[in-house]
């Protein structure tokens, strides 16, 4: 699960006391009411997404009773959310109960460039309401809470078949998220150098194949786990790259295809504690050819106080798969542990960095 913006309450709106924040900062008790109150911001964008209400927004500007007629739900319910999501910088308010889409809001639409209406509809699912109810057992425990709850780890409880709903809305969320992301690494990295890149855990192979795109003598393999390499085969197929794109089976804890002189994985080293992430990491290592280089796309975290939405994926991967978002410190010592040399964190304009190592 990688990392994504979330969105914040501005200091910028009115406080309960009159001032402008810039004069003034809100309350205590404000900021302590909307820290405690944020899932509710979660559950309007979880309805929006579900009522796909920025797909009936559109360009515009929509009114509350024609939007909540096309929606077919209540217009005072939808308007009492729309007000939250306007607080949330998700909608603007063009009228008394006319609503038009903000950029953040954009991204909550369907097919178009940049969507991330999967993403929003994966994080604020119910499921995710549930786990967190309990997440001081997972505090106290020190231990992932979803196992506890569902009975055995998240990735084994998304591959059930009554759970197909779900592992879908998994993948679309993260092919989603990858495609907004590799225009930053096109952008940050030069992967010129490079004959085959093997994506482990690329899923249906976004950032890869627009790699290949970019770099057309470059070669490539998404190894992913037997139910998500024929959704893979079928995207490489789509776009014509069979020819210098192919998917194949792996389970990355007991091996890793060898072929590579560069190993890619974006947001996999963060779902897995140090033991697991550094047993994946030496399968690399075992297969990665001396002059090879490890590429690692994820969020690096530092410990000052500045918001950062990875310090709240961190609570995520927490309670849901026993993972940790990290600092660049821990990284290294991650990748050492390996049998790896952190060379350079490249910082990118997405959410992530990328950060490559060499085998030592």
């Amino acid at each position: 699960m990688p990392a994504t913006p979330t969105p914040e309450i501005s200091n910028t709106a009115p406080s309960t006391n009159g001032h402008l924040d810039g004069q003034q900062s809100p309350p205590p008790q404000e900021i302590l009411f909307q820290a405690s109150l944020g899932y509710i911001i979660s559950a309007c964008v979880s309805v929006a997404a579900k009522l796909n209400l920025a797909d009936l927004i559109g360009d515009g500007e929509r009114e509350v009773v024609s939007l909540a007629e096309q929606a077919c739900v209540s217009a005072d319910y939808l308007f009492r959310v729309l007000r939250v999501l306007e607080m949330a910088h998700i909608v603007t308010r063009k009228g008394p109960r006319t609503f038009s889409l903000t950029p953040a809001g954009e991204l909550l639409r369907r097919g178009v460039p940049g969507t991330l209406a999967a993403f929003a509809e994966l994080l604020t699912d119910p499921l995710q309401f549930r786990v967190f109810s309990e997440l001081l057992g997972s505090v106290k425990a020190g231990a992932t809470i979803f196992d506890e709850l569902h009975g055995q780890p998240f990735f084994a409880w998304l591959s059930r078949p009554e759970n197909q709903q779900m592992a879908a809305l998994f993948n679309d969320a993260m092919t989603s998220f990858s495609a907004t992301c590799a225009p930053a690494f096109l952008e940050a990295y030069d992967f010129g150098s490079f004959t085959r890149i093997m994506d482990v855990g690329g899923g249906h192979g976004a950032i890869l194949r627009a790699i290949l795109k970019e770099y057309p003598d470059l070669s490539g393999t998404i190894a992913e786990i037997p139910s998500v390499v024929p959704n893979a085969r079928t995207a490489i197929e789509a776009e014509g790259m069979a020819h210098r794109c192919d998917a194949a089976e792996c389970d990355f804890f007991a091996g890793v295809p060898a072929g590579g002189d560069a190993y890619f994985m974006k947001g996999i080293i963060h779902d897995w504690p140090d033991d697991l992430a550094i047993q994946l990491l030496r399968n690399i290592r075992t297969v990665i050819p001396p002059h090879g280089k490890l590429l690692l796309a994820e969020s690096v975290l530092d410990d000052s106080p500045a918001p950062h939405p990875a310090k709240l994926l961190d609570i995520e991967m927490m309670a849901f798969v026993g993972g940790k978002e990290r600092t660049e410190e821990e990284f290294r010592q991650l990748l050492a542990d390996a049998g790896f040399a952190l060379k350079q964190l490249i910082p990118t304009r997405s959410p992530v960095s990328l950060l490559e190592a060499v085998p030592c």
